[in-house]
């Protein structure tokens, strides 16, 4: 019996699901120092960029990464982590100040010894919770994308001081779902990771370049909204039949799961296109690629609800850009997502009509009309590159209203 018991256990932490309850119990820490490391000087910043999580989930920080170093000129910044992973491979991609401090304790004692005025987050990791019960710092939530998914509009978002959202979609979204949320909270800022020069990436081509980036199969059910295990493949498959050079984006944490019907998909997308590849090069699975630079090789978009959609959306809104609906659900997604509502034209049926869904898309004047209302509907309309501005006033504000209402 207690053989059996063992083995059932064992088989749990194997599976996704003890993958969950390892970071429970990872995340709860032990309770003892093991002492604050720094690179660079960290302890004299004035604004943090909070991150708790492993280097699977870095993407989330990394984009953030050139809207920190501009607020950096203005206010001194530095990352606060508690993996020793992340902290050891951020160093390699920014020259921003690093603390590490792994345990609660050695938190708590950072804080004691540092004069941080206000802290950002990019995701809501539970060892956020842990940051938060600081109450000498001002708690900005900024997220690492603008998306229509269930977890943008997580009830985790009351417990932040000030809530950094895109646009007026994100405001409705979370004003609709979260019972009591204070709109007093939020500032509209645009999308700062967008701000910057990308370049391309990918040797020129005669062909249609269609980038097929989808997302992964997220925690649970009411939050899966990726193709590739109901249509990745005939995707890729129609594509290649209709002579378009392919660019296969997978998300960062599609294997996070491990053996899935999704990862046996996403394999036999890689065969596909390797082969495809062996009689006329070109076609790309795109694993180290910069996405908003693939971006700009790409001709069109194929993505699934995601803030992959509405990135390229605000970027290249002249460019084809359709949307999947694996639940092949037109009420439902008309409910949850204003552009799923205009852009979800991919399900099982329509497959087989994909290169005049495509033509239509990149021809069609009322298909640019709609993406550009689309835009100004999730972004706003500020002028080009002038997000990262706005985030930085928006954080000089929160400091100032801050330290303002302190002295009165």
């Amino acid at each position: 019996m207690k053989k059996r018991l063992r083995r059932a256990v064992r088989a749990l932490l194997d599976s996704s699901a003890g993958g969950y309850l390892k970071s429970l119990i990872s995340d709860s820490g032990p309770a003892r120092r093991t002492g604050i490391h720094t690179h660079g000087s960290g302890r004299s910043a004035e604004v943090i960029a909070y991150f708790g999580d492993s280097p699977d989930k870095l993407y989330q920080l990394e984009q953030w990464l050139p809207a920190l170093e501009h607020l950096d000129q203005n206010r001194p910044v530095a990352l606060v982590l508690r993996n020793a992973e992340s902290f050891a491979a951020i160093k390699r991609v920014t020259g921003l100040p690093l603390v590490l401090a792994e345990t609660q304790p050695d938190l708590t004692d950072l804080y004691a010894e540092t004069d941080y005025k206000l802290a950002i987050y990019v995701n809501n990791s539970m060892r956020n919770f842990q940051s938060i019960a600081e109450p000498s710092i001002i708690h900005v939530h900024v997220d690492h994308g603008e998306s229509d998914k269930i977890s943008s509009i997580s009830n985790q978002l009351k417990a932040y001081d000030k809530v950094f959202v895109a646009g007026r979609a994100a405001e409705e979204r979370c004003l609709r779902a979260l019972w009591g949320f204070d709109r007093s909270r939020m500032e509209l800022i645009g999308r700062p990771p967008l701000d910057g020069d990308f370049t391309p990436v990918l040797p020129p081509d005669d062909r249609l370049t269609v980038l097929y980036a989808p997302t992964w199969q997220g925690e649970n059910e009411g939050n899966n909204f990726t193709s590739v295990d109901i249509f990745g493949p005939d995707i890729v498959r129609t594509l290649l039949e209709s002579g378009a050079r392919v660019v296969y984006r997978p998300h960062p944490r599609m294997a996070e799961m491990g053996a899935s019907a999704v990862q046996r998909a996403d394999e036999e997308i890689r065969t596909l296109l390797s082969r495809a590849g062996a009689s006329r090069g070109g076609h790309v699975t795109a694993l180290h690629h910069r996405l908003f630079d693939l971006f700009e090789d790409a001709d069109a978009l194929i993505t699934d609800v995601s803030s992959v959609g509405l990135d390229f959306l605000y970027l290249h809104p002249s460019k084809a850009l359709l949307l999947t609906d694996r639940h092949n659900d037109r009420e439902k997604m008309r409910s949850l997502s204003p552009i799923g509502a205009e852009l979800a034209e991919i399900t099982s049926d329509t497959i087989p009509d994909l290169p005049r869904l495509l033509e239509n898309s990149r021809t069609d004047e009322s298909a640019l009309a709609a993406r550009e209302k689309l835009k100004a509907h999730y972004f706003g309309e500020p002028a080009s590159d002038q997000s990262t501005a706005r985030f930085i006033k928006a954080i000089e504000s929160a400091i100032s209203e801050r330290f303002e209402a302190k002295r009165a």
